[in-house]
């Protein structure tokens, strides 16, 4: 038993060092802890009852250290990343939906956050196997020559009454997800069964028309309406000029300011692609997250109102959950071929497809352009001539040199900036063609991004941000053939409301002329019934006060904007 006690202080001394570095917390700690001393006095202490070789005794022992420290330094890594641990839905979702190909470009990103977590795995391994073989040379040296000793009664009701904790621990649902060996199983059985789930639902939804009928959709627009949605992917609004940015980001926006509604404080629902689409496009909500499954999304309720759909999209054709709603769309393109978001595509590659589904002679149009946008690796979303912001030294990177940014960061600031740069390339060409191609119609574009980045905001980071502002603070912008008659103090009053994309899709219903069971005109941000809400980032209420928008009878927006 004194042999099995050093063991288990090495092993909870490794993992009180993960928690010293801050990749456990105590929560963690605790209860990571109580399963490995169960896990290593009952199941050690089982094979040392049966008087093996002790060099098995210590070859079990560094086996389940690695198994620990490991999880260990994974689950840390991820909340080093994420903000989060890796049980929570968000970060299994961005990393269970993923492939090869995107897996290799976000590690190509982050190497030096993983080569991080690599040397303190490393680290602390390294010791408990040096501490541990230390102790099998000294119990090897001590028990030579002598006679097996005799195991006593106390020590074998120890090793059995452990031995059933660790089982009954699995009985709980909590502690078995701790299992180092179950936790990533357990988690992509849960995340396969929603696709399953999601799949059946989809399939209910789409083929049972008596359920379409219930839907009650109404078009009340003109003979011929083209709405585009542009679907940005991590734009940050604090890094475009448009947005009083320093550095010339978004030229072609700013060039057409006057003709666009810009709104200034909107939040994405989720720091992450799939979760926050899944609120853009469906009645899903943060406060009811499984209403995607339940009701009808953006393109059903179109489709139903008579208009032709189009994906156009830069991401991966079979992207989980979205992947089912894509190929709900009359037509598709998806011009990333390779295996995922690292593969070096460029957005403005979609805008030939784009110029042929507004040459397409339906009267009716939703068009959904999805772009890989400035999701990293940030260089490789940009061609080279728009490597603008390289090596620049101006108020920007002095500001990021003052708050102690490291080198890294602040070249990764400079490829996020030429990244949004080209977006603003690509988004200025999208908005020209809508324009040139409707004259004589009523047209519109929305464009919105599905999350933001960190890169230096708030701290030595460049990526995804779960819990701070920065992962959520996006860009949201229309253009409309109906925008002439609106005047300044409107338009004004339009681009302050606050707002978060979990209800975007009624200001998407709203530009689509479409009434429904599902279309709520308080929650739809171009309508003057529109009603400010409590917004919230990673569960907390938002900080900022946010005052009703709503507009007075005297200054209706809405009629303005929808005609």
């Amino acid at each position: 038993m004194k042999a099995l006690a050093k063991r288990l202080y090495i092993g909870l001394a490794g993992l009180g060092g993960f928690w010293a570095l801050g990749m456990l917390s105590v929560n963690e700690l605790a209860k990571t802890g109580v399963l490995m001393t169960a896990c290593l006095l009952g199941l050690v202490g089982l094979l040392a009852l049966g008087k093996p070789r002790r060099r098995w005794i210590s070859a079990v022992s560094i086996a389940l250290y690695l198994l620990f420290f490991l999880d260990a330094a994974i689950k840390g890594f991820l909340r080093d990343y994420f903000g989060l641990r890796p049980n929570h839905s968000m970060v299994l979702q961005a990393i269970l939906n993923t492939n090869p190909g995107e897996s290799n470009e976000f590690f190509l990103h982050n190497w030096r956050e993983a080569a991080q977590a690599v040397l303190a795995f490393l680290a602390i391994t390294i010791l408990a196997i040096y501490m541990e073989r230390r102790l099998y040379r000294t119990e090897s040296g001590m028990l030579s020559g002598m006679p097996p000793a005799r195991t006593s009664r106390s020590a074998s009701v120890t090793v059995f009454t452990m031995l059933a904790l660790f089982i009954a621990m699995h009985f709980n649902p909590t502690m078995a997800k701790e299992n180092p060996l179950l936790f990533w199983p357990i988690r992509y059985s849960d995340y396969q069964q929603q696709l399953a789930a999601a799949s059946a639902m989809q399939h209910a939804i789409t083929s049972n028309m008596a359920q379409r009928a219930d839907w009650k959709v109404e078009y009340y627009g003109a003979h011929r309406n083209t709405v585009v949605w542009v679907i940005g992917e991590s734009f940050n609004r604090s890094n475009m000029s448009l947005y009083g940015y320093p550095r010339r980001t978004t030229p072609k926006l700013d060039a057409m300011r006057d003709q666009l509604i810009v709104f200034k404080d909107v939040l994405s629902s989720e720091p992450a692609t799939m979760t926050s689409l899944m609120k853009m496009l469906t009645p899903a909500t943060l406060e009811d997250p499984e209403a995607w499954n339940k009701k009808p999304d953006v393109l059903m309720l179109a489709e139903e109102a008579g208009y032709k759909t189009y994906w156009l999209s830069n991401q991966v054709p079979n992207d989980g959950w979205l992947g089912l709603v894509s190929r709900q769309a009359d037509e598709r393109v998806f011009i990333n071929k390779g295996s995922g978001r690292g593969e070096n595509n460029f957005d403005g590659n979609l805008l030939a497809g784009f110029d042929r589904a507004l040459a397409d002679d339906a009267p009716k149009k939703l068009i959904v352009v999805h772009l890989l946008g400035a999701h990293p690796t940030y260089d490789m979303r940009y061609p080279k001539e728009f490597a603008q912001f390289d090596g620049m030294d101006d108020a920007v990177s002095k500001m990021l040199t003052d708050a102690g940014r490291s080198m890294w960061i602040r070249q990764q600031r400079n490829e996020y900036d030429n990244a949004i740069a080209y977006g603003d390339h690509v988004l200025g060409n999208l908005i020209q063609s809508t324009i040139k191609a409707t004259p004589d119609h009523a047209a519109a574009l929305l464009f919105s991004s599905d999350h933001a980045q960190e890169v230096g905001h708030t701290r030595d980071h460049a990526g995804q941000s779960v819990v701070d502002k920065s992962g959520y603070e996006i860009p949201m912008i229309v253009w409309s053939q109906a925008l002439g008659g609106l005047d300044v103090l409107r338009k004004s009053v339009l681009e302050q409301r606050p707002h978060q994309t979990d209800h975007l899709e009624h200001t998407v219903l709203g530009l689509l002329h479409i009434r429904s069971d599902y279309y709520d005109a308080t929650h739809d941000i171009l309508s003057d019934r529109y009603l400010s809400r409590i917004r919230q980032i990673n569960g907390v209420d938002y900080a900022l006060e946010m005052p009703s928008q709503s507009l007075s009878p005297t200054a209706p927006v809405a009629p303005v904007i929808r005609q």
